[in-house]
């Protein structure tokens, strides 16, 4: 998915009344909810999974079958497995028993779901205090609510944001939204998007 990030640059000195009529920023609070952004998530199509320091040493040794829900199967109590694709699925985790390996019980359930990494390009913002305003193309076919920003340990909310204290040179920024779809279900989703700071002309 290439994001393409429109920049726009205010020349006027001041923001006036920017800080007093908005509302509280969650911002904080909805990247902590919502990791999907966060690069060293992304990109990843194996996992590892190990129950050994849950199991009952002393009763029956039962069979541990694994089940990725993506058709493939494994035995054992540590498994690592890596998917074909991106995407999600449905990890179950049945005890068979060792005779008849019929299922005795279903000991686990669980969905995960794999990221692919973002692709961004990177603009270039000029002056101490540039502006980034948020372009809807990040996020097609969206009424967009709320949007949230995050750059490096700092938050911010709203669809225009002032950069002033960052040093100059590339940042990553994660950006995120609250809105509706098409056919106006919930939807929560975020993006990465690059700028290169450049404090003078």
């Amino acid at each position: 998915m290439k994001s393409l990030l429109f920049i726009m640059i205010l020349v006027c000195a001041s923001w006036s009344g920017f800080a007093q009529t908005d509302p509280p920023c969650h911002a904080e609070k909805f990247f902590q909810q919502n990791q999907g952004c966060e690069p060293s998530l992304r990109g990843g199509k194996c996992i590892q999974l190990d129950i050994s320091h849950s199991l009952d040493k002393d009763g029956k040794e039962f069979i541990y079958a694994w089940n990725f829900g993506d058709g493939v199967t494994k035995q054992g109590y540590l498994t690592e497995y890596c998917y074909e694709h991106f995407g999600t699925y449905q990890i179950t985790l049945d005890l068979l028993d060792p005779v008849t390996n019929l299922v005795i019980k279903n000991e686990l359930s669980t969905e995960i779901t794999l990221l692919p990494p973002i692709d961004y390009k990177t603009d270039t913002l000029k002056g101490p205090s540039p502006f980034i305003r948020f372009d809807p193309g990040l996020m097609p076919g969206i009424k967009v609510k709320e949007i949230f920003w995050k750059i490096e340990d700092q938050y911010f909310c709203g669809e225009m944001i002032r950069i002033s204290s960052l040093k100059e040179g590339a940042h990553v920024v994660e950006v995120g939204v609250n809105g509706v779809n098409a056919s106006n279900q919930v939807f929560i989703g975020c993006t990465l998007i690059g700028i290169f700071i450049q404090t003078k002309p």
